[in-house]
């Protein structure tokens, strides 16, 4: 039953998923014993070894990837319940000579034993000729803290546990250099608490731009950091870590089975709002200021799964300039898990505005929207959002209303889609984000362009409650500016959508778009993707 003879390419981080692949061959030869008894006179690999081929291979990916336990009592079995779909279309005989093993990962976890979902593809002398959809194995016996214990004190980072966090977390934490509490502090409390002397003017005297706070604040704990407090200096860096638990609200909240991407993005920035603050950036302005994200650039590399996990941020600041009272601030930033490496890497950059500088935006300056012709209007729909699954509950929607609906319109005979949702001074994010400073979120605003995405998927392909979107599939590059802010007093929030890529074989989405509030674009969108998955 040995069906692999050698791997050739294994990628934690390939894959059509971005979670993982490997490759594998083995040698076909005229007497193989598979061949001999299958059939008298028509030699043929049996389709059954075919399907184990594959699932041997992804055994060894498993065992690379150090899911080995010390008993004796695992078994590798199917996931029962999960049905998979096995595609024949071509032949291994006794005249090949090479047969070739794909296996992309398309989900891991644990429930409560290690499991793993995938897709496969195998070929015989190059020539695909197997297709495998949703493949599962399971390792009965096992669980995750045995994994863990087979490699636990042989990982050589130090190890501790956060403070504000369950104490038995089975995942490793690095020692805490300003720990949940002194962050907690900064975004809701006296900031001299969170760091020191220098700031205790804005316990009472001023304002301070602040980090969100619970339960929009994505920080836990600084490990790391590099630079002189209270020096303004381009190179400054800091290592930010924040615990992920499938129990989170955003996950319920979201309806679906990976994070959302508007956390990913707090994720990854919040950390840069922390540095901002360490560097002593509002000791520079003469009058109290706010901070203020202005846009980015970024690549999601896998998807963040509702399971226990540490994702680690590393920020550096790459550039800044103060003049006329106005500090603008760069960033690169790498959030990641110390198991698998890179989720989310990009460029950021951030301003520090008055009351009176904010006031004066103008929004997008010659925003091109697209404005919908005669015959698009005469076959344009309108309706609410959807509130079932898979779109997200009251808490997390941030489209009400579809307002028009061209299917086949837009400049690229694609779709053109515009959503709205009125504002009301009582939303949720509007205490969280920030203390003393109520501002929608502008995660959460490209957030609401990504659920109108997900209102058009539905439009073309029907989708079942139990339908899953990969928000910026693997490798989907992604760009966004802001340049206005929606506050308690504005009126109504309206999201424009085109489509510029359908892809209906793979079900994927890429648009462009901007976000309005009262009739004034503020925010820009580009090159936002999505996929809809079964």
């Amino acid at each position: 039953m040995q069906l692999v003879h050698r791997v050739d390419e294994i990628d934690p981080h390939g894959g059509r998923y971005g979670i993982g692949f490997i490759r594998a061959q083995a040698d076909i030869h005229p007497d193989d014993w598979f061949l001999t008894c299958h059939f008298v006179d028509d030699k043929v690999m049996p389709g059954t070894l075919m399907y184990e081929c594959c699932l041997h291979t992804l055994r060894i990916y498993l065992l690379r990837m150090g899911w080995v336990t010390d008993s004796g009592q695992v078994v590798a079995q199917p996931i029962t319940g999960l049905a998979s779909r096995l595609k024949c279309r071509g032949q291994v005989l006794d005249t090949t000579k090479l047969v070739t093993y794909e296996v992309s990962i398309k989900e891991l976890g644990y429930g409560p034993e290690p499991f793993a979902i995938v897709d496969a593809l195998m070929f015989a002398d190059g020539k695909p000729v197997v297709e495998i959809s949703d493949m599962s194995l399971r390792l009965t016996g096992a669980s995750r803290e045995q994994v863990e214990a087979v490699w636990a004190g042989r990982i050589d980072r130090p190890i501790a546990k956060a403070s504000a966090l369950p104490a038995d977390t089975p995942v490793p934490f690095r020692p805490a250099i300003y720990d949940y509490d002194r962050i907690l502090a900064f975004s809701n409390g006296k900031p001299s608490e969170a760091f020191g002397e220098p700031y205790r003017v804005f316990d009472q005297e001023r304002k301070i731009a602040r980090l969100p706070r619970p339960p929009f604040q994505f920080l836990d704990r600084i490990v790391e950091v590099q630079g002189q407090p209270f020096v303004m200096e381009a190179g400054a860096k800091c290592v930010a870590q924040v615990q992920v638990t499938p129990d989170q609200w955003y996950f319920a909240s979201n309806r679906q089975a990976e994070i959302p991407f508007a956390v990913l993005l707090e994720m990854a920035l919040q950390p840069c709002g922390w540095l901002a603050a360490y560097v002593g950036s509002a000791l520079q302005a003469s009058e109290d200021v706010k901070f203020r994200n202005l846009g980015g650039d970024a690549v999601q590399h896998r998807r963040v799964l509702p399971e226990t996990d540490v994702l680690t941020t590393r920020v550096e600041m790459t550039g800044l300039s103060n003049s006329a009272g106005m500090i603008i601030q760069h960033f690169s930033f790498d959030l990641g898990s110390e198991r698998s490496g890179s989720v989310y890497t990009g460029t950021t950059y951030f301003g520090f505005f008055s009351d009176a500088a904010l006031a004066d935006q103008v929004g997008i300056r010659d925003a091109a929207l697209y404005e919908p012709g005669a015959a698009e209007r005469s076959c344009a729909k309108r309706f609410p959002v959807p509130t079932r699954a898979p779109f997200p509950d009251d808490v997390f929607r941030m489209i009400s209303d579809v307002d028009f609906h061209a299917p086949d319109g837009g400049p690229h005979g694609l779709g053109y889609i515009e959503g709205s949702i009125a504002v009301r001074p009582d939303f949720w994010f509007f205490d969280a984000h920030f203390f003393e400073d109520p501002v929608w979120p502008g995660s959460l605003g490209l957030e609401a362009f990504l659920q109108l995405m997900k209102v058009v998927a539905n439009e073309r392909w029907r989708l079942a409650p139990t339908a899953r979107f990969a928000t910026m599939p693997k490798g989907a590059r992604h760009k966004w500016v802001y340049r206005g802010q929606v506050v308690p007093t504005c009126k109504r929030v309206t999201v424009k959508a085109v489509i510029t890529s359908m892809d209906d074989s793979n079900h994927q989405i890429v648009a462009d778009g901007f976000l309005c509030v009262d009739g004034r674009p503020i925010y820009q969108m580009v090159d936002f993707a999505l996929e809809a998955r079964p």
